[in-house]
């Protein structure tokens, strides 16, 4: 099966069709202060990237994908 990878930024929600798919990057940063965070960004941007600019992903997603991260008493939130 052949998947057709498209951009989210370019396609509704009603556009979408069978064996579309979409890619992001998801970085984990333990910020100053004792504070973690999670951002999502296009999978073509650098890690680095992600990190500055990225959207903050909700904190249920970001424990479940950063599990060392969610464990290192670090608390949620901006710094």
């Amino acid at each position: 099966m052949a998947y057709k990878f498209r951009d989210k930024s370019s396609v509704a929600p009603g556009d979408v069709h069978d064996n579309d798919a979409f890619a992001i990057k998801v970085v984990g940063v333990a910020h100053p202060g004792n504070f973690y965070n999670a951002y999502s960004g296009p999978s073509d941007w650098s890690d680095e990237q992600v990190a500055a600019q990225g959207d903050e992903i909700p904190q249920v997603a970001a424990k479940a994908l950063f599990w060392v991260l969610a464990n290192s008493g670090r608390r949620w939130g901006s710094y």
